[in-house]
């Protein structure tokens, strides 16, 4: 069997260490030892020195001279004018998207969303990166199924920075059950395809996560 390139090792290492940023696994300020991620990963040092080399290109790593690779940290300002963004995309997609969902994916996801608050009300709490999964899950859905496109070629074109401050504001809140509530009272209106409840639960809960993450970063 041959061996991956050591192009495709490059992109895998990218993806991996880029995923666990946005997901918070690998949080602002972390510094990032090669040797480690090489371990982690189960490959050299090179093709993690090369992922490294993208990821500072495009933002999500910061490299320091005789220091070494660490996490960059978010902005409040970027965060506060991504959010304004979002906002207004994800509030403009749910128009058509409300049509275009189904009730079976509505189901699943107020089951998943239930038990992480009755996890909560029994002391349970999820783990901050299985919540935001789940949290992403939902956004995704809404613009997703929406009929235009450019929304949805912006909000991918935001893809990883959005879901590096979703999973800060997670965190921040230290535990999941006032954003679990916020979901189920999103997915009510989405259920009866009632679109001026749906827009104000959802502008809602978008100001509250933007809100959270200002008094955050």
């Amino acid at each position: 069997m041959q061996l991956p390139s050591k192009i495709s090792r490059s992109n895998l290492a990218y993806n991996k260490i880029k995923d666990a940023i946005c997901k918070g696994e690998l949080v602002p300020g972390n510094i990032l030892s090669e040797g480690q991620l090489a371990e982690w990963l189960e490959m050299s040092r090179t093709p993690v020195r090369e992922a490294l080399r993208f990821l500072a290109s495009e933002g999500f790593v910061e490299i320091r001279n005789g220091i070494g690779v660490y996490v960059k940290p978010l902005s409040s300002k970027d965060m506060e004018d991504l959010y304004e963004v979002r906002c207004l995309l994800e509030l403009q997609a749910v128009k058509t998207s409300i049509y275009r969902i189904s009730y079976e994916e509505i189901d699943a996801l107020e089951r998943q969303f239930q038990e992480a608050l009755a996890s909560c009300e029994r002391g349970e709490n999820a783990t901050a990166g299985e919540f935001s999964e789940l949290d992403w899950e939902l956004h995704t859905l809404l613009v997703e199924r929406c009929t235009n496109n450019y929304i949805k070629s912006i909000i991918a074109s935001n893809d990883s920075n959005l879901r590096r401050y979703q999973a800060l504001s997670i965190e921040a809140l230290n535990d999941v059950q006032e954003s679990a509530r916020q979901h189920l009272d999103i997915l009510k209106p989405l259920r009866e395809r009632n679109l001026p409840e749906l827009l104000h639960k959802l502008e809602l809960h978008l100001k509250w996560s933007a809100n959270l993450l200002h008094n955050t970063i």
